[in-house]
């Protein structure tokens, strides 16, 4: 009768883990698909800042719209929820999970998130630290910060015009800024593939 009831006691904490493990897998997917869309659309107004200065001689101005320049200086990082998780790590209990292949799965996919997160900072400090400044004497990016996201994220500032000069300076900048939005891109397309497998193998347990 003991064994019986420690086994008992055993699937039930394992059912209720694997239950937080994924509300909490499934709230991360859907934010991590909120800053892939983000990214995504960054990357695209930046190619487009990139073929202007590219293509055009330096010096020659062309309008833009003020919500596609912001994208030079806007970024954003993902912040996933670790809570069940970590607590797992933390009391050694995530080896009590039966599944092994979940196990090894969890602990790789914080790594992903740590590695993206990594890379999500070093996009953002790029911003802050070397692009911004680079490029401080440029008339458009005042207006450019005025649109950021998510303070000046409203319409009338979006969809103002604002009159960019084509330079060296706006092409190796911008074509650095597209290297680490795609670098984080690619980090979180990652992280999300992930998930799904996490997720895929928590209700495959959770139907047992």
């Amino acid at each position: 009768m003991d064994s019986w009831w420690d086994a008992r006691k055993s699937l039930h904490w394992e059912q209720v883990q694997l239950e937080l493990l994924r509300e909490e897998s499934q709230a991360n997917a859907e934010h991590i698909d909120l800053v892939i869309e983000t990214h995504e659309q960054t990357a695209i107004h930046l190619q487009a800042i990139l073929s202007f200065a590219t293509r055009k001689p330096f010096g020659e101005v062309s309008n833009f719209k003020n919500g596609l320049i912001s994208s030079l200086i806007a970024w954003r990082t993902s912040e996933v929820t670790m809570g069940t998780l970590d607590a797992l790590l933390a009391s050694g209990d995530l080896g009590e999970l039966s599944n092994p292949e979940l196990r090894r799965s969890l602990t790789a996919w914080k790594a992903l998130v740590l590695d993206g997160q990594e890379k999500e900072n070093l996009a953002r400090d790029f911003v802050e630290y070397v692009l911004t400044p680079a490029l401080m004497d440029e008339e458009f990016i005042a207006a450019a910060y005025a649109a950021r996201p998510p303070y000046g994220d409203i319409p009338e500032m979006v969809n103002r015009l604002v009159s960019v000069r084509s330079s060296a300076k706006l092409r190796s900048l911008s074509a650095a800024r597209l290297g680490h939005v795609r670098m984080a891109l690619v980090s979180q397309n990652m992280v999300r593939d992930a998930l799904q497998d996490i997720l895929l193998l928590i209700d495959t347990e959770r139907a047992r």
